[in-house]
């Protein structure tokens, strides 16, 4: 996990320098193998509806194109506060229902 840790930190330095299999590697880490491999993009299936996605494809010399690092990144960091928001979530302690009120009147 140290490795990738390292990978995506040197993304965020640099989303331009980033060789198109290390950032493979990392959205194949967070995402699973891409649905989408046969051409010159890999995408990968979100677990959410809309952006950001992940589209990878690979440029002059082997690199990742930077916007698509950035994509990335966006979708590794709203996964990571998703599962956060979870772990809180589950954490918290439960809250007893509470009973309706009644709607008969009260009698005097």
């Amino acid at each position: 996990m140290a490795e990738l840790d390292e990978l995506i930190e040197h993304m965020r330095k640099g989303p331009q320098d980033i060789r198109f299999a290390d950032a493979c590697t990392v959205a194949n880490a967070f995402f699973g193998k891409p649905r989408q491999k046969g051409t010159s993009h890999r995408v990968w299936k979100m677990p959410w509806a809309g952006d950001p996605r992940v589209n990878l494809q690979e440029g002059k010399g082997g690199t990742a194109k930077a916007y698509q690092v950035q994509q990335l990144l966006k979708a590794i960091d709203r996964l990571r506060a998703e599962q956060a928001q979870k772990t809180d979530e589950a954490m918290a302690p439960a809250k007893l229902p509470q009973k309706p009120e009644s709607k008969r009147k009260k009698r005097k």
